[in-house]
């Protein structure tokens, strides 16, 4: 009984050292517009992060609904990370742009971080995810 008792604990320990070591984290978007189609989030590492239509990490697309959105990911490994989020107004699957350099639908990055002529801007956008339950907050723009 003590060896089955035994096998039975060691066989879940895999499992709480997985648990311990990975990160959940809740996005709260706010400022989502009334035009509808779908909120798309991005969670990047810094190689990812600075490349335009580079596929993150981890992502989803939900139906977008005005005003605040919250987004959870998880099993997300600990380090540093940034997210990426746009309001797809037209539901075409991408961010449009003005003359090819200008968003034309609403986005926002984590830390509020601002584009510049150059790219996105990793060393204000990271953060980074511990163990466990994390959160950021994003601003549409």
């Amino acid at each position: 009984m003590r060896t089955v008792a035994l096998a039975a604990l060691l066989s879940l320990l895999p499992l709480t050292a997985f648990a311990a070591d990975t990160c959940s984290l809740t996005v709260k978007v706010e400022d989502v517009s009334t035009k509808g189609g779908n909120l798309r989030i991005g969670v990047y590492d810094e190689a990812t992060f600075v490349v335009r239509g580079a596929k993150p990490m981890e992502g989803k697309s939900i139906p977008a609904k005005p005003g605040e959105m919250i987004v959870t990911f998880d099993g997300l490994k600990p380090g540093e990370y940034g997210v990426k989020v746009f309001q797809d107004e037209n539901a075409n699957g991408k961010m449009d742009f003005v003359m090819g350099m200008m968003p034309s639908e609403p986005y926002g990055m984590s830390n509020d971080a601002r584009p510049s002529m150059s790219g996105p801007p990793w060393d204000e956008a990271k953060f980074t995810l511990k163990p466990g339950a994390n959160a950021t907050t994003v601003h549409l723009h």
